[in-house]
């Protein structure tokens, strides 16, 4: 016990000390109690809503995994499902996000979405991966509304921000369904978005969608039909086929425009309402065109077609006869998708089956019927609404590659539109037209050669017809040739290259050649080269070229230049004569001169005018420039060329004669005016017998007009020359009695206005040329 008692004797005494305060032990109760609010407030705040979607079926909906979307997210979820108590309908219980109550009107819209197939196309295909899920489309109603119907179908597209709303109305659904296409010149610009019975159950009514950047389109006189399918019409004159495109005929679908020529009518607004016709025709918005036939046989308003290479371009929508009965008028509706042209160029003809031995043209018309082709120049010209019908085709346009040349010939001889060109057996080309020249006395036919055979047409190429049956007798025997049937029943043109044509120049666009009457005439013939003239004076087909008096080829015709000005004479050398087909060959005319000095050139009265030539030696040359006169050179050659200076030119004239003892010796050949515009220079030409009558002392004279020397002590004195110097006008020259050397070509003389009193008295004893120039030389300009 003392040791107990010692023991707590020992220990320190217990202290006591109270604290104020609550114990933070209890701050782990009211933790607790502020979570479970906050989680009791986010369960009741997310908590969701539920509502119930009542089904037809319950096919495709599944608890706890089809969902509920509202443009592609997840808003709600499928909680249960349960059969309603009337059997006829399934409701399913979902929950959805607390977000998504504002919109839980009384026209929201709920409906399944499942994947389907059809012609339209394959809709809900992302199903496929996730399943079936319930769309949603928020309603705009002031009402809430928990329980709602599911739509049966999808209901038509939200329209985007500026699409256009329009109803269409039609007699039927016809081919059209929700999706269809709507096409603006073949463009899609809407679509058909749903349809439904009106309420007097007389008509369909399509709701329709048009894009916000194709609205505008769209207006009060705006046209919509249909181009759904296919559309078969017609009787035993013409069979109509109609189709559109691929996915129209699948779909159906709708085409619009506003008829063309008139202006647009107010801009369209949503809800407006506008018809549906049945096709193209009926719409009627083409561009309406007056043709006048000179009968409606083949033609048939609302079938016959209008065609452009061989694309529907419009219809024959009327018939009516002219006031005069002397034909009718056709009244035409022009597609405007059609890529057709309506002005001053644009022309129709009745394309019509033909068939004879020379050709056949139109053979697609026994089966389709007569129909009205169209062409046109894509050049800019006038518009126009007014046209007469051609009587036939015209001929094909230029514009495909190739080249063109004209071949020039008496007559037709059995060429037709379309005759071949052949070579070597080979067809190269095709006439393509042909028509008479200016003056009607040759046939010029157009020909197309494709550029794969083009370079076989060179200027040394001749042309020949091969149509029919040749035969040459003689007495060594008869020689019988004969074509291909083709060329026998078509008529045919046959192009022959002579030796060394491969390497003459290439033919050039709208070259011209002579069609040959056969190989044999085309054979006997030279190159064919152009001389051009300032004018056709007394030049014409047939006449001859001469050299040296010797026929070296034949003009086969004269034409016009355009746009440059004169004319061009196209002629055929004989065979053997290429040299005057080279550079530095000259032609020029010969025509007679008649005068009181005598008459030069005399066969030309008889035998007309005709070309003389002198050859060049220069390369090959097919085209060159016409005289008037013997060139300066050639004279040079043939006699002497002298320059006379004068302070004017007075009387003297070109083709003037120069006299020497008053004979005529030489010619006036042309004047021009000196660089330095002092004085005039005279260009004469002394005849080759009398040049040595011109020596460098010699002198000139005007011997035109009349001397009058009055003097109070002398008298009168009136001098004159001969007769024929008086009327004719001319240059006289004499020479010193002591002569000086011989004038040299090309030499210059002072031409005095009268002789000296002495000048006349000269006379010196000169030797003639006594080597005379054969009459048919053409260097001496005499036939």
């Amino acid at each position: 016990m003392n040791d107990k008692h010692g023991i707590a004797e020992a220990l320190p005494g217990a202290s006591i000390h109270r604290k104020r305060g609550i114990s933070a032990i209890w701050l782990l109760p009211l933790l607790a109690v502020v979570l479970g609010g906050w989680l009791a407030y986010k369960h009741f705040n997310e908590a969701g809503v539920n509502i119930v979607v009542i089904f037809n079926t319950g096919e495709g909906v599944e608890v706890g995994k089809t969902e509920v979307r509202y443009k592609g997210i997840k808003v709600g979820i499928v909680d249960e499902l349960h059969v309603q108590p009337n059997m006829d309908s399934v409701a399913a219980q979902v929950t959805l996000s607390k977000q998504v109550e504002s919109a839980l009107r009384k026209d929201t819209r709920f409906w399944l979405v499942k994947p389907e197939l059809s012609l339209g196309g394959v809709q809900g295909l992302d199903t496929l991966v996730s399943g079936n899920y319930i769309a949603m489309r928020p309603g705009e109603s002031n009402r809430t509304q928990y329980v709602f119907n599911a739509l049966q179908d999808p209901p038509p597209p939200e329209p985007g921000n500026g699409d256009l709303q329009i109803q269409l109305t039609a007699p039927d659904v016809g081919s059209l369904n929700t999706g269809s296409p709507i096409h603006y010149r073949k463009l899609r610009v809407g679509e058909i978005v749903d349809y439904s019975l009106s309420e007097d159950r007389n008509r369909i009514i399509f709701q329709a969608q048009i894009k916000a950047e194709y609205a505008n389109l769209v207006n009060s006189r705006t046209r919509f039909w249909n181009t759904s399918g296919i559309s078969i019409s017609g009787d035993l004159n013409s069979i109509e086929l109609n189709t559109d495109s691929l996915a129209s005929v699948i779909l159906g679908g709708l085409s619009f425009d506003t008829r063309a020529g008139l202006e647009p009518g107010d801009q369209a607004h949503d809800n407006d309402v506008f018809r549906i016709y049945p096709n193209f025709t009926d719409a009627n918005t083409g561009h309406e065109v007056e043709i006048e036939f000179p009968s409606a046989e083949g033609i048939k308003a609302n079938h016959t077609e209008i065609r452009y290479k061989g694309f529907s371009a419009g219809k024959i929508i009327n018939l009516e006869m002219k006031p005069d009965y002397s034909g009718v008028i056709a009244t035409a509706s022009i597609d405007p998708l059609a890529d057709v042209q309506l002005n001053e160029s644009t022309q129709f003809w009745l394309a019509t089956p033909s068939i004879s031995l020379s050709k056949i043209s139109g053979l697609s018309t026994l089966l389709t019927g007569t129909h009205i082709e169209m062409d046109f120049s894509h050049e800019p010209a006038a518009k126009q609404h007014s046209f007469v019908a051609l009587a036939e085709a015209p001929a094909p346009h230029k514009d495909k590659p190739g080249l063109y040349i004209t071949l020039a010939s008496t007559g037709l001889e059995g060429i037709t539109r379309s005759s071949e060109i052949y070579y070597r057996n080979v067809s190269i080309g095709k006439v393509i037209d042909y028509q008479l020249n200016d003056d009607h006395t040759q046939v010029l036919m157009d020909v197309h050669i494709p550029p794969k055979f083009a370079p076989l047409v060179t200027r040394e190429a001749r042309f020949y017809q091969n149509s029919g049956i040749h035969i040459d007798a003689s007495l060594s025997g008869i020689n019988i040739q004969t074509e291909s049937l083709a060329s026998v029943l078509r008529g045919g043109i046959g192009l022959m290259l002579p030796e060394g044509a491969s390497e003459a120049p290439k033919a050039e666009t709208d070259s011209q050649f002579t069609l040959h009457p056969s190989r044999k005439a085309a054979t006997e013939r030279g190159p064919t080269i152009s001389i051009r003239f300032a004018d056709s004076e007394n030049l014409s087909a047939g006449a001859d070229i001469r050299y040296l008096g010797v026929k070296v080829g034949v003009i086969e015709r004269v034409e016009l230049n355009h746009p440059e000005p004169g004319v061009t004479a196209y002629a055929t050398l004989e065979p053997g004569m290429d040299t005057f087909a080279t550079s530095g060959t000259v032609f020029w005319r010969v025509k007679p001169n008649v005068g009181l000095q005598g008459i030069s050139n005399l066969g030309t009265l008889v035998f007309g005018q005709y070309l003389a030539a002198e050859p060049g030696t220069g390369a090959v040359q097919y085209d060159f420039i016409g005289r008037e006169s013997a060139p300066e050179q050639y004279l040079s050659e043939n006699g002497l060329t002298l320059t006379l200076q004068a302070p004017s030119l007075a009387s003297i004239q070109a083709g003037r004669s120069v006299f020497y003892r008053e004979i005529p010796v030489g010619t006036v050949t042309g004047f021009e005016l000196d660089d330095s515009a002092r004085h005039v220079n005279i260009h004469l030409h002394i005849d080759p017998r009398y040049a040595p009558l011109v020596k460098t002392n010699s002198v000139f004279w005007n011997a035109t007009g009349i001397n009058f020397d009055f003097g109070w002590l002398s008298g009168a004195t009136l001098k004159t020359g001969s007769v024929q110097s008086l009327i004719a006008g001319g240059i006289a020259f004499a020479t010193p009695s002591n002569p000086g050397d011989d004038a040299t070509d090309g030499m210059s003389f002072t031409l005095h206005e009268a002789p000296d009193a002495d000048w006349q008295e000269w006379a010196p004893e000169i030797p003639l040329t006594r080597q005379a120039v054969p009459d048919n030389s053409v260097k001496a300009l005499a036939p």
